[in-house]
C-alpha cells in the first residue's frame, strides 16, 4: 500500500489510475484495444487528461499509439 500511495503522489491520482487501468487491461504482449471515450467513461476522466497521460508515457518510451483505439505498453516482467 505504501508503494501505491507513493506512486499516486508522484504521478497524480488520475494519471496513476489510467496507468494502472492500461496495465490491468493489456494482453501478454502489452496490446490494449480501447477507445479514449470508453476510458473516459470507465475512469471518469477527461479526454485532455487521458491524452496528456498518453503523451507522458510516449515520452518515457513505455507506450505507443499504433492506431486509434489500439495501443501498446512496453512492460518488462
Amino acid at each position: 500500500m505504501k508503494f501505491e500511495n507513493l506512486i499516486k503522489e508522484l504521478f497524480g491520482k488520475k494519471r496513476y489510475e489510467l496507468v494502472k487501468f492500461l496495465c490491468d487491461n493489456a494482453d501478454n504482449n502489452g496490446f490494449i484495444t480501447i477507445k479514449i471515450n470508453e476510458i473516459e467513461k470507465k475512469l471518469n476522466q477527461s479526454k485532455p487528461t487521458i491524452i496528456a497521460t498518453f503523451k507522458f508515457l510516449e515520452e518515457k518510451k513505455v507506450f505507443k499509439k499504433l492506431k486509434n483505439g489500439f495501443y501498446q505498453l512496453y512492460i518488462k516482467e
